[in-house]
């Protein structure tokens, strides 16, 4: 059974503070460029080793996924695109990370782009998911506001964050 010290997201039924300062209460936000600093064969060893598996439907192993990309770039910039739309059937899952948990998402972004080489992350959210996508939208803003993503940013890797609204439709 899964232990609360090993849960990825920490205020998954929204009852602390969902904000920068809450987060970094629960741990979020610590020691990220200590784990940037271990460079991305070190994240990507850890993301396979952890036996992660992506949320979908296909349940593919995250690790194997990101050490797909090139390790040296032909010059073109490469994205992280991070699908919240939700929508296959019977899934409950990035709504209640968007509401209550976002800057777990915002900083899974940073590490899961820099392990890749992504410039920026693009989010899709579902166009019914007006709440969640403002919340999303404050917590980048946070991140952004405190230092934490962009350019120059603490930790030490340029990286920006986008999220792109939806019109209502499965993707």
């Amino acid at each position: 059974m899964l232990q609360d010290k090993d849960r990825i997201f920490t205020n998954i039924y929204g009852f602390h503070d969902w904000g920068l300062e809450g987060a970094q209460k629960r741990g979020q936000w610590d020691n990220t460029k200590v784990l940037l600093d271990k460079g991305r064969d070190w994240i990507i060893q850890e993301m396979k080793d952890s036996g992660l598996r992506g949320r979908g439907g296909a349940g593919f192993p995250t690790g194997l996924k990101w050490s797909f990309m090139p390790k040296e770039s032909d010059g073109r910039p490469a994205y992280l695109v991070v699908n919240a739309d939700e929508s296959e059937p019977g899934t409950c899952k990035d709504r209640e990370i968007l509401r209550h948990d976002p800057h777990t998402l915002v900083e899974g972004c940073l590490v899961a782009g820099f392990a890749m080489g992504a410039i920026a992350a693009y989010i899709y959210v579902r166009g019914e998911f007006i709440r969640e996508r403002e919340r999303l939208q404050a917590a980048i803003d946070q991140a952004y506001d405190a230092g934490l993503i962009g350019k120059n940013n603490k930790n030490g890797y340029d990286f920006d964050i986008y999220v792109h609204h939806g019109a209502g439709a499965y993707i």
